[in-house]
């Protein structure tokens, strides 16, 4: 994963794991991925989050670790190492847990995730220049004084703020 931008690789991430149809994935944590996370959860995109810090850390650590070892499966191990590769320094893993709408996962809860604002071009929206995803359905994750949310929220609070991806 490159360092350049964080937010777009997190998204990258989750739609090849939507593609590959697993159930969770782990991303390295930031505070602005967390409340990205949030916002997803709160509009129903993914089923839950959550920070794998100290105690949590080390029984998912233990229980890949075995799942790795039994497992005939790639994708174990590919886990155990992200696992071990996210967790340095401040930094700790994020495992995602993701939403399908039917129990085959031929149809996940996120159709498509777009960064909009990028290190090289950021894309700021007043009230009323706020965009609207698929004509409101879905959304568009702001980043205001008043914390990340989406653009009805935006709207309703009468927020502008610079436009960080759009989902649906």
């Amino acid at each position: 994963m490159s360092a350049v931008d964080p937010i777009a690789d997190m998204f990258s991430a989750i739609k090849n794991a939507i593609m590959r149809k697993d159930d969770f994935l782990y991303v390295p944590s930031s505070k602005m991925k967390e409340r990205i996370l949030e916002v997803l959860k709160r509009e129903g995109y993914i089923k839950d989050w959550e920070a794998l810090k100290g105690e949590k850390y080390e029984e998912e650590l233990k229980k890949m670790k075995e799942l790795a070892e039994k497992s005939p499966n790639p994708k174990m191990k590919r886990y155990y190492k992200q696992l071990i590769e996210y967790n340095k320094g401040t930094q700790y893993p994020l495992k995602i847990y993701l939403k399908y709408l039917d129990p085959k996962k031929r149809k996940s809860a996120i159709t498509n995730i777009v960064r909009v604002s990028k290190g090289g071009r950021r894309v700021y929206a007043s009230v009323r220049t706020m965009p609207y995803v698929k004509r409101g359905l879905g959304i568009a994750i702001v980043s205001t004084d008043a914390g990340v949310i989406t653009d009805h929220e935006a709207r309703k609070l009468r927020k502008g703020g610079e436009v960080i991806a759009f989902v649906w």
